[in-house]
């Protein structure tokens, strides 16, 4: 076997040979493939409360829905029954459970993650997450658990005034962990819900569609995979042009794909991932409204349904 061998001398006198021209050659490529590479996407940091969130998630997603270890508290139904988020051994998916809604889920993660788990943790500033600070400072209505998602998207519309948590005002600035919720209509008679709030999860550029003009000339539709509590996913692969495709790209995990069946999917409820459009307006860059899934033909205007956002402070 023969072996080339690239030296200083060789180089300096141009008989390198072919596997200095073979190197040689190769720079200019080299450098041009380097300029094509794409830009860096680092690991965004999870604060402790999206790991908590998403340790439920991942694990419930484990058990068949048959099992109903995963619902939503639909409104009217589970009156004997108060919120309850389980997180069980590692390991052990069956002793994870969840029967909550979106803001009681929330509140949930939160307690687990900040509130005290003992006595002795009681009085520990660090543990702040108490059912008593939900009532300071979220106004959780007399004889109820939880805030609302309506008086969440309040509290966050005050961020300043509320320890633990600061604002976010614009879309392009929501990191992974921080909360937005939003109001219904007052008037509106189709939902016995106030609103609704999720978790950010990752940004996932940005989808045009049809729906953005209502919403305001040249606003930007953001897209976020979120983690939340719901009754109605975020999309499915309903059988119109293009929309199964569009779905597959920004699932939900609360639907199970049925192959061989009509219509081949079915819905379930409670806490999962899915993907949600938040518009920035054209000019100030606030939040402008939102859509309720990628494929969604309807878009909320913040006039609407006034959105507000904010993030915990770990500092």
């Amino acid at each position: 076997m023969s072996e080339h061998r690239l030296t200083r001398r060789a180089l300096m006198a141009g008989t390198a040979g072919t596997a200095g021209a073979a190197l040689l050659a190769a720079a200019p490529a080299a450098r041009a493939a380097a300029a094509e590479v794409p830009p860096p996407s680092p690991y965004q940091v999870k604060p402790p409360h999206q790991i908590e969130a998403e340790t439920l998630v991942e694990y419930l997603r484990t058990l068949p829905w048959g099992t109903e270890a995963n619902r939503y508290k639909l409104a009217g139904q589970f009156p004997d029954d108060n919120s309850t988020a389980v997180w069980g051994e590692p390991g052990h998916p069956e002793q994870f459970r969840v029967l909550a809604q979106c803001s009681s889920f929330v509140s949930l993660v939160l307690e687990r993650t900040y509130g005290p788990r003992s006595a002795t943790e009681e009085q520990d500033p660090a543990r702040w997450a108490t059912k008593q600070y939900f009532r300071d400072y979220f106004g959780t209505e007399p004889g109820k658990l939880f805030p609302t998602a309506e008086k969440f998207r309040a509290g966050f519309a005050n961020a300043a005034a509320i320890p633990h948590f600061t604002a976010v005002t614009k879309p392009v600035n929501l990191r992974p962990g921080d909360f937005v919720a939003f109001d219904y209509d007052e008037d509106a008679t189709t939902t016995p819900y106030t609103g609704h709030i999720v978790m950010i999860r990752e940004r996932k550029g940005t989808w045009a569609s049809s729906a953005d003009a209502r919403v305001g000339a040249g606003v930007v539709p953001y897209v976020f995979e979120v983690i939340d509590c719901t009754s109605n996913p975020h999309g499915n692969p309903a059988a119109s042009a293009g929309a199964e495709a569009l779905y597959r790209a920004f699932p939900d995990t609360r639907i199970e794909e049925r192959p061989g069946e009509t219509p081949g999917w079915k819905e379930y409820n409670g806490v999962g991932y899915g993907h949600l459009v938040f518009y920035a307006d054209a000019t100030t860059k606030l939040f402008a409204g939102y859509r309720w899934g990628v494929n969604s033909t309807v878009a909320h205007p913040v006039s609407e349904r006034p959105i507000a956002a904010a993030r915990v402070y770990q500092g």
